[in-house]
């Protein structure tokens, strides 16, 4: 997920589990604890740009780092903090708790999560919500807010701050339900139009919920389709995409193309532009490909040698204008 889930989410957790204790404050290392997981990007100078995409939620997204890590803080910060009524077990909680709930709820986007790291490379993503909702976030900022701005001894604070943590879990079962209840809408569609393919997966569109992207591989390329859940019926236009194996033969020796085929879980396609070789893993969909089938997919990494590929993920974004964009995917979320 974004920063500011994990900070709110964080917070909240700080809250439920040390606010009694010290105030505000627990709101402050709640957030820090839920945040510490993403420190992994500061090894990014040290790795190549596709070494990066597996360094990033990799052994600090792990079942043993917060298994592990959380004993090793919760003895420092009570050494540290020595003057509070806060325990060693009160720390190493507070940090486990906030590990646990930033993997997990890292692991339920497209990106994948390395939660059995070092001792398998397997990520695990269940695809259910966007890394970046606001209809979760927000909600549960404003609570976290409510909580923050209201008396340490106040009732107030524990109240507003379970309210924030509820509505958030809701939501989150909610995401799983819509998951289950698209594909079944969407495989039906898919089934319908007798396509063959080994595989299918549904995964939300971004900022939203509501308009969900399928793709289906077989041995040749992919069925592309897209979802509301406002929609009248779930007769869809699934398009084709070609995977395009072939423009891979100069880069078969290419470490790069090893570690984007092992990150995108083997969903990908090459495309080539202008004599650029382009890789784009298919699990992050397109920029409004539910109405130009032929739109830059949201990652697309060159290829050719010593290519600044730092912003891979988000080259496309840039061919659009944002507005546009937004008032597309508004449009195509109330439905056909």
């Amino acid at each position: 997920m974004d920063s500011l889930t994990h900070l709110v989410l964080g917070a909240a957790i700080g809250e439920a589990v040390l606010g009694k204790k010290i105030g505000r404050k627990a709101m402050l290392w709640g957030a820090i604890a839920d945040t510490i997981p993403d420190f992994d990007v500061l090894a990014s100078p040290c790795f190549t740009n596709a070494q990066q995409l597996l360094v990033h939620r990799g052994f600090t997204h792990s079942f043993l780092f917060a298994a592990l890590m959380p004993l090793l803080l919760g003895w420092l910060f009570r050494k540290w903090n020595m003057k509070t009524e806060v325990s060693w077990k009160s720390w190493s909680l507070l940090f486990f708790l906030g590990f646990t709930s930033h993997i997990f709820i890292d692991s339920l986007t497209a990106y994948g999560t390395g939660w059995f790291e070092p001792f398998s490379s397997y990520r695990v993503a269940f695809n259910t919500i966007f890394v970046a909702d606001p209809f979760y976030t927000l909600p549960f900022l404003i609570c976290v807010l409510i909580a923050l701005i209201a008396k340490n001894s106040s009732p107030r604070r524990l109240k507003w701050n379970k309210i924030g943590l509820i509505i958030s879990s809701l939501y989150l079962v909610f995401t799983i339900l819509n998951k289950w209840h698209v594909t079944n809408e969407m495989h039906e569609s898919l089934i319908k139009e007798k396509h063959q393919t080994t595989d299918f997966v549904t995964t939300p569109t971004a900022l939203n919920n509501f308009l969900w992207m399928a793709y289906a591989p077989d041995s040749t390329g992919y069925w592309l389709g897209y979802y509301s859940i406002f929609d009248k019926t779930n007769n869809i236009d699934y398009y084709r995409v070609n995977k395009n194996d072939y423009l891979l033969s100069p880069y078969l020796n290419d470490h790069s193309v090893k570690i984007l085929k092992q990150f995108s879980k083997g969903y990908y396609c090459i495309s080539s532009h202008k004599g650029e070789v382009y890789f784009n893993d298919i699990r992050f969909g397109q920029m409004g490909g539910f109405d130009k089938p032929d739109s830059s997919f949201v990652f697309s990494f060159k290829l050719s040698q010593n290519a600044d590929n730092s912003m891979a993920l988000n080259r496309s974004k840039f061919k659009v204008s944002v507005s546009d964009a937004f008032s597309s995917l508004i449009t195509r979320i109330k439905g056909k």
